[in-house]
């Protein structure tokens, strides 16, 4: 199995509304060039598109919030990213 594979898809799909479009309008086109087995193709095929649609927005909003919160990343109110450099990637409030 290469959950490798099965977590860059999900988190794509998470991130990318494009891809997350195309997955569920066509999963074997979206899903090509990914090395995956045929039982992980067939559990990515099961999602139901409305969950990870919802949690997408749900994500979507609180990466937004923190950005509000923190000024931007690297902006006034400052903030701390996850790797302990500041201005980039996503700020810990």
């Amino acid at each position: 199995m290469s959950q490798e594979a099965v977590q860059a898809v999900i988190g794509k799909a998470v991130l990318d509304s494009e891809f997350r479009e195309a997955l569920f309008a066509d999963p074997d086109e979206a899903l090509e060039g990914y090395e995956l087995t045929e039982e992980e193709v067939a559990a990515l095929k099961s999602i139901d598109a409305e969950t990870i649609e919802s949690f997408a927005g749900s994500l979507d909003e609180r990466i937004s919030k923190v950005f509000i919160v923190s000024g931007g990343a690297g902006g006034p109110g400052g903030g701390e990213t996850r790797g302990g450099e500041t201005g980039r990637g996503l700020v810990e409030v």
